[in-house]
């Protein structure tokens, strides 16, 4: 009776993911449309405007860039979007790949830059990875990691 009783608390507890899985189509929507807003977030990024990012910003957010110790959280992105920035950045973006559950999705995409905000050519490439939360039916950046790819060579002081 025990090992029943355990058995029907499982079932219970994992009956509602089973019910909501996402279809493959609800999960190329939502990864289309979450690969849209990292685009528009670097576009801004490369003409030295963050608020695409910072706008997009859920409750919690931490992320952790490739020339930082630790993670950094909300209050530093938004002071970097609030202030005035000029940048002659270039940066390509390919896709790499895409999970998703419930109203949670992972992105995880290579950066190649080749001009640096200063204007200095560089062959810079980073791994990154970003957690995004939907609510409300808007998609929010919550976490995210990069680092520098292996071989790369972007030193540390240019993200």
């Amino acid at each position: 009776m025990k090992r029943m009783m355990i058995a029907l608390t499982f079932a219970a507890a994992f009956a509602p993911c089973a019910l909501h899985a996402q279809s493959a189509a609800e999960i190329a929507t939502a990864k289309d449309e979450i690969w849209a807003l990292e685009r528009s977030i670097y576009a801004g990024r490369a003409k030295g405007d963050l608020s695409s990012y910072a706008d997009n910003l859920a409750k919690g957010y931490l992320a952790w860039p490739p020339v930082s110790a630790k993670p950094l959280g909300t209050t530093t992105l938004k002071a970097s979007a609030a202030a005035t920035h000029t940048s002659q950045e270039k940066l390509e973006m390919t896709f790499v790949d895409f999970s998703m559950n419930g109203n949670t999705a992972v992105i995880y995409y290579n950066t190649h830059r080749t001009r640096r905000a200063d204007g200095t050519p560089c062959d810079d490439h980073f791994d990154t990875t970003h957690t995004w939360l939907r609510e409300d039916g808007k998609w929010h950046v919550f976490a995210g990691m990069a680092r520098i790819t292996p071989g790369s060579a972007a030193p540390l002081g240019h993200e």
